[in-house]
C-alpha cells in the first residue's frame, strides 16, 4: 500500500486541511450565493479604478479576480500587498480591503490610507479591527462566516469579489458559471485528486511523491499565473517546503539562463508546469520549448494539463492540484498541513 493511501498517515491532518481542499468548489458556490446581498457604496457607480488590498490568502483572491478582469474590464483593477496604496488611488478609486482575520496590520494600514484619500471603501473580513473601523466609519462590510485558515477560505474571499465584479460589469459571470466551476472541482476531487482515490490513479499523490525532498518551481501563464503563485504558497504553508513560482513568457527572458548550472541542482529541484488549452498558441509553444530545456538540463519536469472549458474553471481546477499536492507533501514530511509556526513566531517578534 502507498503511504498516501494509509489512513494512519492521513490522520496527521488533524485540523482538516484536506477537507477544506475537497470542499473548495462547494464553498465557492456557497460564497457566491452568500454575496447576493453585497452592499456597495453609492459612489461606486462613478469609480475609475479598483484596488484590492490584502495579504496572503486574501491577496490571492484579489490576484484571481484581477486576472479575470483583464479579459473584460474597462477599468484598471490592481492588487496591492503592503502598508500603503498606490499613488494613483484617489476619491475616484474603489478600494476593497480584504483581511480574513480583520487584524492584518498591512491591510489595516491600507484602510487608513484609503480613508485619508477619500477613496470609496469596501471591507471583506470575518471581524477584528477592520470590521470595527469600517463599522465606525460607516463603510460597508461584507462579513465572512467560513471558519478555516485564511488560505483555506479562498473560495469565500474570492466569491464576493466575483459578485462585485459582476455587479460593476468588470467580469461576465453568473451563478451558472460558478456552479460549473464547482462541479468540475467536485469531479476532480472524486475521480482524480481526493484522498479516496488510490495513488495508482491519483496524479496529485504521484506528484507529491515526486516532489518530496525537492524545491519545486511552479510555472504558469495568463489566467494560470496567479494559480502558479497560489500553488507555490500552498507548498510552503501546507507542505512545509521551500518553493518558487514564475510565469511565461517572462521566465523565458531570465529564469532559463539559470539552467547553465542546473545539472548540479537537478537532484534538488523540479519543474511543475500548469498548461492550458486556452493559452495563446505562442504561450503554448513556449511551454513546450521551456520544458525541453529543463529536461535537457537534467531537471525533472511534471506537466499538468489543467482541465476546464473556461478560465474560471481552469483557475479552480489548477487550485485543486496545488491544494491536494501540498497537503500530501505535508503528510509525507510528517506534518499536519495547517499549523504555520514560523508565521506565528514572526508575528510574536513584531509585536514583542
Amino acid at each position: 500500500m502507498s503511504r498516501l493511501d494509509d489512513r494512519g498517515l492521513l490522520a496527521l491532518d488533524a485540523s482538516g486541511m484536506l477537507d477544506h481542499a475537497a470542499a473548495l468548489g462547494v464553498e465557492l458556490l456557497k460564497g457566491w450565493e452568500a454575496a447576493e446581498g453585497l452592499g456597495l457604496p453609492p459612489a461606486t457607480a462613478s469609480i475609475g479604478s479598483v484596488v484590492i488590498a490584502g495579504m496572503g490568502g486574501s491577496a490571492t483572491s484579489g490576484d484571481y479576480f484581477a486576472s479575470l478582469c483583464e479579459q473584460s474590464a474597462e477599468l484598471p483593477v490592481a492588487v496591492t500587498r503592503g502598508y500603503a496604496l498606490p499613488n494613483f488611488v484617489t476619491g475616484g478609486t474603489l478600494v476593497v480591503v480584504s483581511s480574513y482575520s480583520g487584524n492584518t496590520e498591512e491591510s489595516l494600514s491600507c484602510y487608513d490610507d484609503a480613508w485619508k484619500r477619500g477613496a470609496t471603501i469596501l471591507a471583506i473580513t470575518r471581524g477584528g479591527q477592520l470590521a470595527e473601523r469600517a463599522n465606525g466609519d460607516g463603510v460597508p462590510v461584507f462579513t465572512l462566516t467560513y471558519q478555516a485558515a485564511p488560505r483555506a477560505a479562498l473560495p469565500h474571499s474570492l466569491a464576493p469579489l466575483l459578485r462585485l465584479g459582476a455587479m460593476l460589469g468588470l467580469v461576465t459571470l453568473g451563478r451558472d458559471d460558478i456552479a460549473a466551476a464547482a462541479t468540475l472541482h467536485d469531479s476532480l476531487v472524486t475521480h482524480d485528486l481526493g484522498t479516496e482515490v488510490p495513488e495508482a490513479r491519483n496524479p496529485a499523490k504521484q506528484l507529491a511523491q515526486a516532489l518530496a525532498g525537492r524545491v519545486p518551481f511552479i510555472l504558469g501563464a495568463e489566467h494560470l499565473a496567479p494559480v502558479a503563485t497560489r500553488f507555490k504558497n500552498q507548498v510552503a504553508e501546507n507542505g512545509k517546503m521551500l518553493a518558487a513560482a514564475d510565469h511565461l513568457p517572462e521566465a523565458d527572458h531570465n529564469l532559463i539562463v539559470g539552467l547553465a548550472t542546473a545539472t548540479a541542482a537537478g537532484a534538488s529541484v523540479s519543474l511543475v508546469t500548469l498548461e492550458s488549452a486556452l493559452y495563446d498558441e505562442r504561450t503554448a509553444r513556449r511551454f513546450a520549448i521551456t520544458r525541453q530545456l529543463f529536461e535537457e538540463a537534467g531537471v525533472p519536469v511534471h506537466r499538468i494539463n489543467v482541465a476546464g472549458q473556461r478560465t474560471l474553471d481552469q483557475m479552480v481546477a489548477g487550485t485543486a492540484w496545488g491544494d491536494f499536492a501540498s497537503c500530501y507533501l505535508a503528510l509525507l514530511n510528517g506534518f499536519d498541513p495547517s499549523p504555520v509556526p514560523q508565521i506565528d513566531r514572526l508575528k510574536a517578534a513584531l509585536t514583542g
